[in-house]
């Protein structure tokens, strides 16, 4: 058995990797509730692992990172894949040193790179989901263009899956988030 690997949004997890959120960063930058709760924050994402390990998950806690706001959100700069993980590229510039890091992270773990974004493509994890084994649903959207599509598509298809697409609503413009997710 892989200890690495997705293409269902309803299979058991048996194995996750969780940030903690760092408390030192720019919140309201990243358009969190202000005031925060740092100590409400912790407690919550601590009962998160609890929950998740009790469920039966391997949970591989990754370090926090200071001035990375949502780093927390580990779904959005990196996509698992049956063969491994594809680096992503996000639109959102508070994000942008994200998906490298994550990526480290991951292959320090043991989960291959198989594919990483570059030039205009921007794309969200949180835009993408799966239908059954073979079938990614991808958001074109603010955060997932067709750039990312377009390169996507062939390192999607290494592992026999297609991508089916379409375009998500316009809510309160490219700040701020709409996903798929």
């Amino acid at each position: 058995m892989s200890m690495y690997g997705v293409n269902s949004m309803v299979a058991p997890l048996t194995r996750v990797a969780v940030r903690p959120p760092s408390l030192r960063g720019d919140y309201s930058v990243a358009h969190w509730a202000q005031p925060l709760d740092g100590d409400l924050l912790l407690e919550q994402h601590a009962a998160f692992v609890a929950l998740l390990e009790k469920l039966g998950c391997g949970v591989e806690v990754l370090p926090p990172t200071d001035d990375m706001p949502d780093a927390c959100f580990t779904y959005d700069p990196a996509f698992v894949v049956p063969s491994g993980v594809i680096e992503l590229r996000g639109a959102k510039a508070v994000r942008a040193g994200e998906p490298p890091l994550l990526t480290a992270d991951l292959e320090a773990l043991g989960v291959p790179v198989v594919g990483r974004l570059s030039g205009e493509a921007t794309a969200d994890g949180g835009d993408m989901f799966w239908l059954d084994p073979s079938t990614l649903a991808v958001g074109r959207s603010y955060r997932t263009n067709q750039a990312a599509i377009d390169q996507l598509r062939p390192m999607l298809a290494a592992d026999g899956v297609n991508i089916e697409v379409f375009d998500l609503p316009h809510d309160l413009g490219p700040e701020f988030c709409l996903h798929l997710m």
